[in-house]
């Protein structure tokens, strides 16, 4: 193309406002930049454009063919532009999150709720399956941001963000014949243990503990669902692995009681997960802010 397309949108605004001063007032430009701008125009094309009075200007014959292209055109591009701009300004737009059910019911439904008050205009989907299918998902480019607990394998295309760490601890009912006694690691083989599945994410640092210390379970209960796992301890049907930090209101409320050890489960982390390409996407960054807040 021999032509800048500078030019073109120079040509645009003159045409519609049918006035040179107009034009240079919306392009914020001089009104001698303007009159170049279509003398050199005109130049390339070697076609005369407008009918110049003392009144304006007017679009010729050949004026009136291009701009009825140029006019498609450039109405395209200042859509676009704008598109653009509600994106950025948070006025349109979608996030996909991922989460399993214990992180989304405990931790990101106020966020999700506060987040959705603050741009209403966003669209928020919640994907709820395990991690493995979500990282999956998000590699296809169907979830935007996982969350998930540290540690568990993440790809290294994902930027990770630390938001917590969280604390396994072993709770019962204010009734239970454990609430004043000490456990052993090797007490965990005998104990009523109250567990969420083998292969769940927030099981997986308990997994990596007891292989550590040769420890051999066997759970009286596997349940998928953590708040399950709280009200069976709390009504007495054995001990239960939770996280303190999702419970400690029942322990100050003493509804749950937590059970001492002679040792401790290591921390872990809860994070977000953010394809490196997805990083500068304007919607995540905004969700993410509002979590570390």
């Amino acid at each position: 193309m021999k032509t800048n397309l500078e030019l073109y949108k120079v040509f645009y605004y003159v045409a519609k406002n049918k006035s040179i001063t107009q034009a240079a007032n919306e392009l914020m430009v001089s009104q001698p930049a303007v009159s170049k701008s279509i003398k050199v125009l005109e130049r390339d094309l070697d076609t005369v454009l407008f009918n110049r009075s003392k009144d304006g200007v007017s679009l010729n014959v050949a004026g009136e063919l291009l701009f009825d292209k140029i006019k498609k055109a450039m109405e395209l591009i200042l859509s676009a532009e704008g598109d653009i701009d509600s994106i950025n300004n948070m006025e349109q737009g979608t996030i996909n999150i991922g989460a399993g059910n214990t992180i989304m019911q405990r931790y990101l439904m106020p966020y999700i709720k506060e987040f959705h008050e603050i741009y209403p205009n966003i669209n928020v989907i919640v994907h709820t399956v395990v991690t493995e299918e979500l990282i999956k998902r998000a590699q296809l480019g169907l979830v935007d941001i996982v969350f998930t607990h540290l540690p568990n394998a993440v790809p290294d295309n994902f930027q990770i963000t630390k938001l917590k760490s969280l604390h396994d601890i072993f709770v019962v009912s204010p009734n239970s014949p454990y609430q004043n006694k000490i456990i052993h690691k090797k007490d965990l083989e005998t104990l009523p243990l109250i567990l969420l599945p083998f292969n769940a994410s927030n099981r997986k640092n308990f997994n990596k503990f007891c292989l550590a210390n040769n420890i051999v379970i066997h759970p009286l209960m596997e349940i998928g669902n953590d708040l399950i796992i709280e009200d069976c301890a709390q009504n007495g049907l054995g001990v239960g692995l939770v996280v303190r930090e999702y419970v400690q209101s029942k322990l100050d409320t003493k509804e749950l009681i937590e059970v001492k050890t002679n040792f401790h489960l290591d921390a872990k982390d809860l994070v977000c997960l953010v394809e490196q390409n997805r990083k500068n996407n304007i919607v995540i960054q905004k969700f993410i802010e509002l979590l570390k807040k």
